[in-house]
Protein backbone atom coordinates (compact mmCIF):
# COMPACT_ATOMS: atom_id res chain seq x y z
CA UNK A 1 0.00 0.00 0.00
CA UNK A 2 2.90 2.18 0.96
CA UNK A 3 4.63 1.58 -2.54
CA UNK A 4 1.01 2.30 -4.28
CA UNK A 5 0.65 5.62 -2.34
CA UNK A 6 3.87 6.90 -3.66
CA UNK A 7 3.39 5.73 -7.24
CA UNK A 8 0.92 7.78 -6.98
CA UNK A 9 2.44 10.82 -4.90
CA UNK A 10 5.09 10.88 -8.30
CA UNK A 11 2.29 11.11 -10.67
CA UNK A 12 2.96 14.95 -12.54
CA UNK A 13 1.32 16.21 -15.73
CA UNK A 14 4.33 17.17 -18.30
CA UNK A 15 4.89 18.42 -21.24
CA UNK A 16 7.65 16.44 -23.16
CA UNK A 17 8.37 18.67 -25.80
CA UNK A 18 6.91 21.69 -28.27
CA UNK A 19 4.28 20.85 -30.46
CA UNK A 20 4.13 17.62 -28.41
CA UNK A 21 0.74 16.19 -26.19
CA UNK A 22 0.61 16.78 -22.95
CA UNK A 23 1.25 12.51 -21.19
CA UNK A 24 1.36 11.31 -17.61
CA UNK A 25 4.63 11.09 -16.53
CA UNK A 26 5.57 7.93 -14.33
CA UNK A 27 8.02 5.79 -12.85
CA UNK A 28 10.58 4.26 -14.37
CA UNK A 29 12.66 2.93 -11.43
CA UNK A 30 12.96 2.85 -8.33
CA UNK A 31 16.59 2.90 -6.86
CA UNK A 32 16.68 3.01 -3.01
CA UNK A 33 15.19 5.73 -1.39
CA UNK A 34 14.49 7.74 -4.93
CA UNK A 35 12.84 7.59 -8.72
CA UNK A 36 13.98 7.31 -12.19
CA UNK A 37 10.69 8.85 -13.93
CA UNK A 38 10.00 8.09 -17.75
CA UNK A 39 10.49 11.64 -18.25
CA UNK A 40 13.84 11.62 -17.24
CA UNK A 41 14.37 8.73 -19.71
CA UNK A 42 12.43 10.52 -22.85
CA UNK A 43 14.53 13.54 -22.16
CA UNK A 44 17.86 12.31 -22.33
CA UNK A 45 16.86 9.86 -25.34
CA UNK A 46 15.36 13.39 -27.07
CA UNK A 47 18.56 14.79 -29.21
CA UNK A 48 19.25 10.68 -30.07
CA UNK A 49 15.59 9.84 -31.48
CA UNK A 50 16.31 11.64 -34.64
CA UNK A 51 18.81 9.98 -35.72
CA UNK A 52 17.28 6.76 -35.25
CA UNK A 53 14.31 7.53 -37.22
CA UNK A 54 16.33 8.48 -40.42
CA UNK A 55 18.05 4.74 -39.75
CA UNK A 56 15.63 2.95 -39.18
CA UNK A 57 11.86 2.15 -39.61
CA UNK A 58 8.96 0.08 -38.33
CA UNK A 59 9.86 -3.04 -35.80
CA UNK A 60 13.34 -2.08 -36.36
CA UNK A 61 12.92 1.31 -34.76
CA UNK A 62 10.70 -0.11 -32.16
CA UNK A 63 13.50 -2.36 -30.88
CA UNK A 64 16.10 0.65 -31.61
CA UNK A 65 14.44 2.50 -29.02
CA UNK A 66 13.17 -0.19 -26.77
CA UNK A 67 17.52 -0.47 -26.33
CA UNK A 68 18.26 3.04 -26.28
CA UNK A 69 15.61 2.98 -23.62
CA UNK A 70 17.09 0.74 -21.26
CA UNK A 71 20.79 2.12 -22.29
CA UNK A 72 19.50 5.58 -20.93
CA UNK A 73 17.89 4.08 -17.69
CA UNK A 74 20.38 2.44 -16.51
CA UNK A 75 23.00 5.19 -16.74
CA UNK A 76 20.44 7.18 -14.98
CA UNK A 77 19.82 4.47 -12.36
CA UNK A 78 24.06 4.30 -12.21
CA UNK A 79 24.00 7.99 -11.79
CA UNK A 80 21.55 8.04 -8.64
CA UNK A 81 23.98 5.25 -6.89
CA UNK A 82 26.99 7.78 -7.38
CA UNK A 83 25.21 10.18 -6.22
CA UNK A 84 24.34 8.15 -2.45
CA UNK A 85 28.15 7.33 -2.78
CA UNK A 86 29.34 10.66 -2.88
CA UNK A 87 26.66 11.59 -0.21
CA UNK A 88 27.75 8.82 1.94
CA UNK A 89 31.39 9.72 1.50
CA UNK A 90 33.23 11.72 4.44
CA UNK A 91 36.66 12.07 3.06
CA UNK A 92 35.66 14.43 0.50
CA UNK A 93 35.37 17.84 0.93
CA UNK A 94 31.88 18.36 0.19
CA UNK A 95 32.16 22.41 0.77
CA UNK A 96 34.87 22.70 -1.85
CA UNK A 97 32.53 20.35 -4.37
CA UNK A 98 29.57 22.76 -3.77
CA UNK A 99 31.22 25.47 -4.07
CA UNK A 100 32.64 24.38 -7.35
CA UNK A 101 29.03 23.77 -8.99
CA UNK A 102 27.88 26.99 -7.65
CA UNK A 103 30.33 28.85 -9.26
CA UNK A 104 29.96 26.67 -12.71
CA UNK A 105 26.30 27.53 -12.68
CA UNK A 106 27.59 31.63 -12.46
CA UNK A 107 29.87 30.55 -14.89
CA UNK A 108 27.08 28.58 -17.38
CA UNK A 109 24.97 31.86 -17.20
CA UNK A 110 27.29 34.55 -17.84
CA UNK A 111 28.60 32.44 -20.91
CA UNK A 112 25.64 31.53 -22.30
CA UNK A 113 23.23 34.50 -21.36
CA UNK A 114 26.17 37.11 -20.77
CA UNK A 115 24.76 36.87 -16.88
CA UNK A 116 21.17 37.91 -17.86
CA UNK A 117 19.47 35.85 -14.96
CA UNK A 118 15.82 36.79 -15.84
CA UNK A 119 16.25 35.77 -19.77
CA UNK A 120 18.08 32.57 -18.26
CA UNK A 121 14.87 32.11 -16.17
CA UNK A 122 12.75 32.57 -19.16
CA UNK A 123 13.82 30.11 -21.09
CA UNK A 124 13.73 27.58 -18.57
CA UNK A 125 10.32 28.35 -17.97
CA UNK A 126 10.17 27.94 -21.89
CA UNK A 127 11.47 24.29 -21.12
CA UNK A 128 8.99 23.77 -17.87
CA UNK A 129 11.74 23.44 -15.59
CA UNK A 130 12.31 25.40 -11.91
CA UNK A 131 15.68 26.83 -11.47
CA UNK A 132 15.82 24.27 -8.58
CA UNK A 133 15.39 21.66 -10.75
CA UNK A 134 17.98 22.87 -13.66
CA UNK A 135 20.74 23.40 -10.76
CA UNK A 136 19.94 20.14 -9.35
CA UNK A 137 20.48 18.75 -13.02
CA UNK A 138 23.93 20.75 -13.24
CA UNK A 139 25.18 19.35 -9.64
CA UNK A 140 24.51 15.66 -10.30
CA UNK A 141 26.41 15.90 -13.95
CA UNK A 142 29.11 17.94 -12.16
CA UNK A 143 29.23 15.66 -9.20
CA UNK A 144 28.85 12.29 -11.12
CA UNK A 145 31.42 13.12 -13.55
CA UNK A 146 34.02 13.93 -10.46
CA UNK A 147 33.24 10.73 -9.13
CA UNK A 148 33.53 9.12 -12.07
CA UNK A 149 37.21 10.79 -12.49
CA UNK A 150 38.19 9.76 -9.19
CA UNK A 151 36.90 6.27 -9.25
CA UNK A 152 37.63 5.20 -12.90
CA UNK A 153 39.99 7.33 -15.05
CA UNK A 154 42.30 7.92 -11.83
CA UNK A 155 42.36 4.15 -11.94
CA UNK A 156 43.12 3.41 -15.48
CA UNK A 157 46.49 2.81 -16.32
CA UNK A 158 47.67 1.83 -20.16
CA UNK A 159 51.58 0.32 -20.19
CA UNK A 160 53.60 0.66 -23.26
CA UNK A 161 54.17 -3.19 -23.19
CA UNK A 162 50.80 -3.97 -23.22
CA UNK A 163 50.24 -1.64 -26.50
CA UNK A 164 53.23 -3.30 -27.70
CA UNK A 165 51.85 -6.72 -27.52
CA UNK A 166 48.54 -6.14 -28.71
CA UNK A 167 50.55 -4.75 -32.02
CA UNK A 168 52.53 -7.54 -32.28
CA UNK A 169 49.76 -10.34 -31.60
CA UNK A 170 47.76 -8.92 -34.32
CA UNK A 171 50.08 -8.54 -37.46
CA UNK A 172 47.10 -8.86 -39.71
CA UNK A 173 45.35 -6.14 -38.09
CA UNK A 174 47.79 -3.32 -38.36
CA UNK A 175 48.36 -4.15 -42.09
CA UNK A 176 47.47 -1.92 -44.88
CA UNK A 177 46.56 -2.42 -48.54
CA UNK A 178 48.54 -0.70 -51.01
CA UNK A 179 47.48 2.98 -51.14
CA UNK A 180 47.74 5.75 -53.60
CA UNK A 181 46.88 9.51 -53.20
CA UNK A 182 45.59 11.08 -56.33
CA UNK A 183 44.14 13.95 -58.66
CA UNK A 184 41.58 13.51 -61.26
CA UNK A 185 39.97 15.21 -64.57
CA UNK A 186 36.77 13.69 -65.34
CA UNK A 187 35.40 14.88 -68.80
CA UNK A 188 31.72 13.69 -68.92
CA UNK A 189 30.97 11.00 -72.11
CA UNK A 190 29.05 12.41 -75.10
CA UNK A 191 25.11 11.30 -75.84
CA UNK A 192 26.08 11.47 -79.57
CA UNK A 193 28.95 10.82 -82.20
CA UNK A 194 29.83 14.11 -83.04
CA UNK A 195 29.81 15.31 -79.30
CA UNK A 196 32.19 12.28 -78.46
CA UNK A 197 34.83 13.54 -80.98
CA UNK A 198 34.58 16.84 -79.18
CA UNK A 199 35.17 15.41 -75.45
CA UNK A 200 37.68 12.81 -76.59
CA UNK A 201 39.55 15.69 -78.49
CA UNK A 202 39.16 17.38 -75.05
CA UNK A 203 40.64 15.01 -73.00
CA UNK A 204 43.40 14.73 -75.55
CA UNK A 205 43.72 18.67 -75.45
CA UNK A 206 43.71 18.51 -71.76
CA UNK A 207 46.49 15.54 -71.28
CA UNK A 208 49.12 17.61 -73.86
CA UNK A 209 47.78 20.96 -71.73
CA UNK A 210 49.34 19.24 -68.26
CA UNK A 211 52.36 17.36 -70.22
CA UNK A 212 53.72 20.70 -71.44
CA UNK A 213 53.89 22.20 -67.83
CA UNK A 214 50.22 23.27 -66.82
CA UNK A 215 49.21 22.62 -63.39
CA UNK A 216 47.13 19.69 -62.80
CA UNK A 217 45.06 21.17 -60.10
CA UNK A 218 44.20 24.45 -61.66
CA UNK A 219 43.25 22.64 -64.69
CA UNK A 220 40.91 20.27 -63.06
CA UNK A 221 38.93 23.29 -61.53
CA UNK A 222 38.62 24.81 -65.29
CA UNK A 223 37.31 21.52 -67.00
CA UNK A 224 36.68 18.52 -64.66
CA UNK A 225 33.21 17.80 -64.23
CA UNK A 226 32.90 15.86 -61.10
CA UNK A 227 32.25 16.53 -57.22
CA UNK A 228 36.19 17.26 -56.48
CA UNK A 229 36.76 19.93 -59.27
CA UNK A 230 36.54 22.80 -56.71
CA UNK A 231 39.25 20.91 -54.72
CA UNK A 232 41.66 20.94 -57.82
CA UNK A 233 40.23 16.95 -58.47
CA UNK A 234 41.80 16.08 -55.41
CA UNK A 235 40.32 12.54 -54.80
CA UNK A 236 42.55 11.91 -51.64
CA UNK A 237 43.79 8.50 -50.56
CA UNK A 238 42.76 5.42 -51.71
CA UNK A 239 42.66 1.49 -51.74
CA UNK A 240 44.12 0.08 -54.63
CA UNK A 241 41.64 -2.52 -54.25
CA UNK A 242 39.06 -0.11 -53.60
CA UNK A 243 39.85 1.09 -57.14
CA UNK A 244 38.05 0.06 -60.19
CA UNK A 245 40.32 -2.13 -62.54
CA UNK A 246 39.93 0.39 -65.44
CA UNK A 247 41.47 3.44 -63.13
CA UNK A 248 43.42 1.01 -60.94
CA UNK A 249 45.63 -0.71 -63.66
CA UNK A 250 47.26 2.20 -64.95
CA UNK A 251 47.40 3.88 -61.64
CA UNK A 252 49.84 0.96 -60.70
CA UNK A 253 51.70 2.37 -63.93
CA UNK A 254 52.41 5.48 -62.69
CA UNK A 255 55.46 6.90 -61.15
CA UNK A 256 55.01 10.01 -58.38
CA UNK A 257 53.84 13.00 -60.09
CA UNK A 258 53.33 11.31 -63.26
CA UNK A 259 50.17 11.87 -64.82
CA UNK A 260 48.27 8.76 -67.10
CA UNK A 261 47.04 8.66 -70.73
CA UNK A 262 43.61 9.08 -71.31
CA UNK A 263 41.45 6.38 -69.75
CA UNK A 264 37.82 5.71 -71.03
CA UNK A 265 35.35 4.10 -68.58
CA UNK A 266 31.26 4.05 -68.74
CA UNK A 267 31.44 6.29 -72.00
CA UNK A 268 33.71 8.98 -69.44
CA UNK A 269 37.11 10.59 -69.81
CA UNK A 270 39.82 10.51 -67.15
CA UNK A 271 43.24 11.81 -66.30
CA UNK A 272 44.67 10.69 -63.23
CA UNK A 273 47.70 12.19 -61.70
CA UNK A 274 49.62 9.70 -59.20
CA UNK A 275 50.50 12.00 -56.33
CA UNK A 276 51.68 9.69 -53.52
CA UNK A 277 51.80 6.18 -52.40
CA UNK A 278 52.30 3.65 -49.73
CA UNK A 279 53.21 -0.07 -50.62
CA UNK A 280 51.03 -2.67 -48.92
CA UNK A 281 52.57 -4.17 -46.06
CA UNK A 282 52.89 -3.67 -42.15
CA UNK A 283 51.73 -0.39 -40.67
CA UNK A 284 54.83 1.22 -38.73
CA UNK A 285 54.10 0.62 -34.43
CA UNK A 286 54.44 4.52 -34.24
CA UNK A 287 51.18 5.12 -36.73
CA UNK A 288 48.91 3.07 -34.80
CA UNK A 289 50.51 3.38 -31.16
CA UNK A 290 47.71 5.99 -29.86
CA UNK A 291 45.33 4.49 -31.24
CA UNK A 292 46.06 1.33 -29.95
CA UNK A 293 46.26 2.69 -26.38
CA UNK A 294 43.19 4.74 -26.75
CA UNK A 295 41.33 1.01 -27.77
CA UNK A 296 42.68 -0.40 -24.89
CA UNK A 297 41.76 2.50 -22.75
CA UNK A 298 38.15 2.33 -23.26
CA UNK A 299 37.88 -1.17 -22.56
CA UNK A 300 39.71 -0.75 -19.02
CA UNK A 301 37.36 2.17 -18.62
CA UNK A 302 34.23 0.06 -19.03
CA UNK A 303 36.35 -2.67 -17.00
CA UNK A 304 36.91 -0.69 -14.03
CA UNK A 305 33.58 0.87 -14.08
CA UNK A 306 31.74 -2.49 -14.67
CA UNK A 307 33.48 -3.18 -11.35
CA UNK A 308 32.50 0.11 -9.78
CA UNK A 309 28.99 0.00 -10.44
CA UNK A 310 28.42 -4.01 -9.50
CA UNK A 311 30.01 -2.84 -6.22
CA UNK A 312 27.53 -0.23 -6.05
CA UNK A 313 24.94 -2.04 -6.86
CA UNK A 314 25.09 -5.09 -4.62
CA UNK A 315 23.51 -3.12 -1.93
CA UNK A 316 21.26 -1.19 -3.36
CA UNK A 317 17.28 -1.37 -3.89
CA UNK A 318 16.64 -1.41 -7.62
CA UNK A 319 13.38 -1.97 -9.51
CA UNK A 320 13.08 -1.32 -13.03
CA UNK A 321 9.16 -0.84 -13.90
CA UNK A 322 8.52 -2.66 -17.21
CA UNK A 323 5.18 -1.76 -18.09
CA UNK A 324 7.11 2.02 -18.21
CA UNK A 325 9.35 1.14 -21.34
CA UNK A 326 8.60 2.62 -24.83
Amino acid sequence: MRRIIFIVALLFVAELAVGESITIDGVAAFVNDGVVTVGEVREAMGPMMPQLRQMYTGADLESQQQELYSDILDDLINAKLIMKAYDADTKLNKDGIEKYVEKRVSDFIQERYEGDRQEFLKTLRGAHMSMEEWRRQMRERIVVGMMKSREVDAQVMISPRDVRRIYEENPKKYTREAKVKIRVILIQGATNEADRVVRETSAGETLLKIRAGADFATVARAVSEDGKAKDGGDWGWYDVRDLRPELATPVKGLSKNAVSDVIRMDGNYYLIKLEDSLAAGPIPFEEVRSTIEKDLRKKEIRRVTDRWMARLRKDAYIEIIKSSQP
